[in-house]
């Protein structure tokens, strides 16, 4: 073994597994994997840092940097996003509308949307969040639909499967509003709420002034999603540099300064889950603003996947779980099917489904009070004579094989397990004090490393 990896004087300090012929061997096997490796079942997308969470944050970090209203995560949007993209992998198409007359607008209404404005953004072969939301941006159609003030819902989906002969990762971003209201960019203005314009309300004018301080952001009673939210608060004639203490239940959690009447206070992690009471003050003055009440729940609820049970008969497939008691809705989404769960006072959901209807891609979707979704793919349960194939065992399978067994996987762990071998061989020659007379070896070695590394990393663009 130790010829294997390390440099020593049996194996002329040249570790065998660095050597040219086994460079070789790895740019073959690479070349090879990467090749044909759909010939062999192997998928190339490995698990992909795309997820639903990451794209709404982007895009409503987009929105407020110019003062627009930020989306609010909408259960069903995110049921009509899935369902059109399973229902591209099915049909084999890559469109807005679909070959069989398909369009984005019959997916939402499916599932149960009602809208006034509607948008959709496509995108696909993208492997992060940035490079997704980056291509948009640039697009000036997708561009306008994130930047658009007729939104007010956001639904995304990230699905993985063979489109067209090559295996890929789809998103799709569907933007809806069920009222007339529309908002506009501000640039003074950045807040996590809908702007709205108060009224004038007459009042007598009095000569005087009274030093105050208050809490703009969140309102009283808000339930909030996002555990790093940030306070945000005016003054009212307090004039040069002033500290704002921040209260939680009369204990101090942080403070924060300004010369503005503004202010805003990020705590810098995220704040408990559950009931906050917020007071801001002024440092060194008996000045408070009022209490606001707001609810932190940024924890999507669960399906319980043990209590997942799946019966046939001739005609139907009865569906069965248990779900937790803060479900506010479920949905079941199978192709491009959007299915409508009861909630029971039991918290056991039971869903009775048509053979024909079920496809190949089946996710469980439930959403809370506070608009957080927990998705399930559980397509597993329906193979026929699998039932009890969600051990365990076949989990634990899956995921390997969704993490490893890809060829972008099979790609990192060979580059990976060079870089370790060139590290031990560096870390060798150095206390050896071999470095200098291995330089040459070294380099060439170095230099093949970051050219298959760049390979490796080679295809990170997409499709919008």
């Amino acid at each position: 073994m130790r010829k294997l990896f390390i440099p020593s004087k049996e194996n002329h300090y040249k570790p065998i597994l660095l050597r040219k012929v086994a460079l070789v061997t790895y740019t073959i096997i690479l070349a090879f994997v990467n090749t044909f490796g759909g010939f062999l079942g192997i998928p190339q997308a490995m698990a992909s840092s795309i997820t639903p969470s990451n794209i709404i944050m982007l895009t409503n970090q987009e929105r407020a940097a110019v003062g627009l209203n930020t989306l609010n995560t909408n259960a069903k949007l995110a049921a009509a996003a899935t369902a059109k993209a399973n229902n591209m992998f099915e049909e084999q198409y890559w469109d807005h509308y679909g070959p069989n007359g398909e369009t984005p607008w019959m997916f939402i209404t499916q599932a149960g949307y009602t809208y006034v404005y509607a948008g959709e953004n496509l995108a696909k072969g993208f492997r992060t969040a940035e490079g997704v939301h980056e291509a948009w941006m640039a697009s000036p159609t997708h561009k306008e639909n994130i930047m658009s003030g007729k939104y007010k819902d956001i639904g995304v989906a990230v699905v993985e499967g063979t489109l067209l002969g090559k295996e890929t990762i789809l998103v799709v971003q569907m933007f809806g509003n069920p009222t007339t209201q529309t908002f506009s960019p501000t640039t003074t203005v950045k807040s996590n709420t809908d702007t709205v314009t108060k009224p004038i309300v007459p009042s007598i004018k009095e000569s005087g002034e009274i030093k105050s301080i208050s809490i703009t952001n969140p309102k009283m009673g808000e339930l909030i999603d996002d555990a790093n939210v940030d306070i945000k608060g005016e003054t009212s004639n307090i004039t040069g540099e002033y500290t704002v203490e921040i209260l939680n239940s009369d204990s101090i959690v942080g403070e924060t300064e300004s010369s503005t009447k503004d202010w805003q206070f990020d705590k810098g992690s995220d704040w408990e889950e559950g009931e906050q009471d917020i007071q801001a003050k002024i440092k060194g003055e008996n000045i408070k603003s009022d209490v606001v009440t707001f609810t932190i729940d940024s924890t999507p609820p669960k399906v319980d996947q043990s209590t997942i049970t799946v019966k046939r008969d001739t005609q139907y497939i009865e569906l069965q779980f248990s779900y937790s008691s803060d479900t506010t809705e479920l949905k079941f989404v199978t192709g491009d099917k959007t299915f409508d769960l009861e909630l029971t006072e039991e918290n056991i959901a039971t869903l009775n489904i048509p053979k024909e209807d079920i496809s190949d891609r089946s996710v469980l979707m439930a959403t809370d009070e506070a608009g957080n979704i927990s998705e399930i793919d559980i397509s597993e349960y329906f193979l026929e004579g699998d039932e009890d194939s969600t051990d365990f065992g076949t989990n634990l399978v899956l995921w390997l094989r969704n993490v490893i067994g890809t060829t972008d996987g099979i790609s990192l762990i060979i580059v990976g397990f060079v870089f370790i071998l060139l590290s031990i061989e560096i870390y060798v020659y150095w206390r050896k004090g071999r470095l200098g007379k291995s330089a040459g070896e070294l380099f060439t070695v170095g230099a093949w490393w970051l050219i298959i590394l760049v390979g490796v990393f080679k295809g990170f663009g997409g499709l919008v």
